[in-house]
């Protein structure tokens, strides 16, 4: 299934070398074939910002894989009656209008600007708290800060016990393996096996949590209404179980791989130490630079024309953000961090009716947690070389070790 404008070459998208540096290899595949037929991912690769934009933003291409997704994941890893691959299917993520339009009203009022904005006491503090530990002579910023920190925050925001984070993190690590197509099928078996053991504990969580009086999260969600339509149990779980993985896993990403460019650019990091004013676009930097989320998939709802290569209704295109975040035809000089970048265009949070209900909150706790890092350990450096995640889709390091 190899595009012939690729002219024989294959890329190993699967390959620890190319997850340790995606970009010299979407460059090329860019320049070959910018709609890249791959085995890997099961459809076509766009590599070109115009196309990615195109697609994310345009109707005829959809998101609603629940059914797709879980039958052929299913079939192709043979997974057991009632292990469920995409079990936060029926969450926005997954959804197309009508019903992606009806869940997003109904919980876009637990995301406001304001409610955002009130929990950044919480996180400033949480980040100075974390980095107490941070004067020996080795810190793993991944294990002990960068992971922890959102995992934290969207669990205070979800009223869960602190006594349950450990069991969070674990679930958490094993379920997002299910948003990378090219994971082999017993990491398929540990995703739908450890998303169910959220779900049953969010389903215990609910229930304890309807008659509760608790200004925190899941009880905005529980009591979200909307021209009186409510979320329905399985949507609940389903939101639950999407809010703890895009808001813990993305967004610990964003602050490593953040962190770890700043470490790689010293004129970059001493610029922002001297002036703290950069931290908003510094942020914006970090997710067109090396952003958590590397691809997109959507389904061709209708026979289409992209960069002049003809996309057939039934098939399945991948906006691959890391590259159309480095395109040379909208951003100059697009491998430099360069954390003034005006008009930034990054793609990282999606973009139309799916752009990133949680945008705001990852942009929070990002600058919160570069900013005490900045204070904390101004003169950080790389320990080691990161041992990078072995996943294709959610970029981000098993552990970053610097010394303070």
């Amino acid at each position: 299934m190899e595009s012939s404008g690729a002219r024989g070459w294959k890329p190993d998208i699967v390959s620890m070398e190319f997850i340790s540096n995606p970009y010299p290899v979407y460059r090329r595949i860019r320049a070959a074939s910018p709609v890249y037929l791959s085995d890997d991912v099961g459809g076509y690769m766009l590599t070109r910002h115009q196309d990615c934009d195109y697609i994310l933003s345009n109707p005829s291409f959809g998101k609603d894989f629940e059914r797709r997704i879980e039958t052929e994941i299913s079939r192709q890893n043979k997974l057991k009656d009632g292990d469920s691959i995409v079990p936060f299917s029926k969450s926005m993520l997954f959804l197309d209008p009508p019903n992606h339009t009806r869940l997003r009203q109904l919980v876009s009022k637990a995301f406001t600007p304001g409610a955002v904005e009130r929990i950044r006491p919480f996180v400033e503090n949480l980040a100075r708290d974390l980095l107490r530990s941070a004067d020996r002579r080795e810190y793993d910023i991944m294990n002990e800060y960068a992971g922890p920190l959102p995992a934290f925050t969207i669990a205070r925001m979800l009223g869960v016990p602190s006594k349950d984070m450990k069991r969070f993190k674990e679930w958490s690590e094993k379920a997002v393996l299910s948003l990378d197509a090219t994971r082999p099928r017993e990491d398929m078996i540990a995703a739908a096996r450890a998303t169910s053991e959220l779900g049953a504990y969010f389903a215990s969580l609910i229930d304890e949590r309807r008659n509760s009086k608790s200004d925190d999260l899941l009880n905005s969600l529980i009591s979200a209404e909307e021209s009186g339509d409510r979320l329905n149990r399985e949507e609940l779980l389903s939101m639950c179980i999407l809010l703890l993985i895009a808001g813990h896993e993305t967004t610990t990403n964003l602050i490593g791989n953040g962190f770890l460019a700043l470490m790689r650019n010293r004129e970059q990091m001493q610029l922002l130490c001297d002036d703290r004013s950069l931290l908003r676009s510094a942020i914006e930097e970090f997710l067109r630079y090396d952003p958590p989320v590397q691809m997109v998939a959507r389904g061709v709802m209708a026979d289409s024309i992209l960069s002049g290569h003809p996309v057939s209704s039934g098939s399945k295109v991948i906006a691959v953000i890391g590259a159309a975040n480095r395109d040379p035809e909208v951003f100059e000089n697009p491998d430099r961090l360069d954390i003034t970048r005006k008009n930034n265009r990054h793609l990282s949070f999606s973009k139309g009716i799916h752009y990133c209900l949680g945008a705001q909150l990852a942009k929070l706790e990002g600058e919160i947690a570069i900013n005490a890092l900045l204070d904390g350990m101004p003169n950080a450096r790389i320990a080691q070389e990161p041992v990078w995640r072995n996943n294709a889709n959610l970029r981000g390091m098993e552990s970053l070790l610097v010394t303070t």
